[in-house]
């Protein structure tokens, strides 16, 4: 099975469309999650069919930022079983029976919201004990040498992160 997570930084733009078409014609998942869809659920649903998705789930952007997306293939069994702003959380169960969780996650761009993203991801971990892949766009780096220019990163915080 083939999953893609992409921050589409407006899934609006005529630009962004052609790229995800491009994508979605290379790769070919069965599963895509967007973040910073920038759009409402409704506009996000309508497109999915463009994209030759048979099956869509979105979140509502916040103010003029934010939005989410998952996107699936008729051959996948996918149940949403929770959504916030920061995620989708779904049950994949594949024709053999085995079941998995699917989570993207869109995380706290504010520094000072950050901590919030982690007690997300710990409280979803708590809550099946199926195995999971979680994915996205999680606003924060692994080590220090990920980041180029702009503001040092505090080391406390990528080491949360870790």
């Amino acid at each position: 099975m083939k999953l893609l997570s992409w921050n589409v930084q407006g899934l609006g733009k005529p630009r962004t469309r052609l790229a995800f078409k491009k994508i979605l014609h290379l790769h070919r998942p069965q599963i895509f999650f967007c973040c910073e869809t920038k759009m409402l659920a409704r506009q996000v649903e309508s497109i999915c069919r463009d994209f030759n998705f048979e099956n869509c789930f979105a979140v509502d952007r916040t103010g003029i930022g934010g939005g989410l997306a998952l996107l699936w293939s008729a051959n996948v069994n996918v149940r949403i079983t929770s959504y916030s702003p920061h995620h989708i959380n779904a049950i994949v169960s594949s024709e053999s029976g085995l079941r998995w969780r699917c989570i993207g996650i869109y995380g706290h761009p504010e520094f000072s919201q950050k901590h919030n993203t982690w007690i997300l991801m710990k409280r979803l971990a708590s809550l099946f004990s199926y195995p999971w892949c979680c994915f996205g766009d999680f606003n924060e780096i692994m080590h220090m040498h990920e980041k180029t220019g702009g503001n040092e990163r505090n080391l406390n915080r990528v080491a949360e992160f870790r």
